[in-house]
């Protein structure tokens, strides 16, 4: 049996010379270079949000915080435990609903799995306030607004990969 020469098949797509080459080159770059940009857009967009929308939890976290260390007079591990369970509250439904616009059948799984990144932050959190205030004696807000401050850039990088992600939505349906 003889094997015939064969040039490979021709597509419209494929370019045939070196010309049309750097030419479907350079429109592809041009394509690949608009559509990060688009990504870029929307990343700058929703950290823009975050911060904005996400500034609401802070003032409730650090307002009821200060309300029932310095007013009420509780101990400042309570008082933030308290103060906590308030701000998750309201950043579940803030991170949901106007930072990252997710859309999800299951609201009561995402703000589980919410709460659940959020205990980590927490005790992080915890453990800078009782670094801070017992055993370095610093002032009690001020270590809050610290402590509160890292656990910020923890709760969006949670949030965003963990929580309300497209991609983890459409694994879990």
């Amino acid at each position: 049996m003889e094997i015939e020469n064969h040039t490979p098949l021709q597509h419209d797509h494929y370019p045939a010379t070196e010309s049309e080459y750097e030419a479907e080159l350079t429109e592809t770059e041009a394509e690949f270079a608009e559509q990060l940009d688009a990504v870029e857009e929307k990343a700058h967009k929703e950290i823009q949000r975050y911060l904005l929308w996400g500034s609401l939890g802070v003032v409730v976290n650090i307002s009821v915080f200060y309300l029932f260390n310095n007013i009420f007079g509780v101990e400042y591990q309570i008082s933030n435990l308290i103060a906590w369970v308030f701000s998750v509250q309201a950043s579940f439904w803030i991170d949901k609903k106007l930072v990252f616009k997710h859309a999800s059948a299951h609201p009561f799984r995402d703000m589980g799995k919410f709460y659940g990144t959020r205990v980590f932050t927490y005790v992080l959190e915890a453990l800078i306030l009782y670094v801070g205030i017992s055993l370095l004696s610093f002032h009690a807000t001020i270590t809050k607004v610290i402590g509160h401050g890292l656990a910020i850039f923890g709760n969006y990088f949670f949030s965003k990969w963990f929580i309300f992600n497209k991609k983890t939505e459409k694994a879990a349906n």
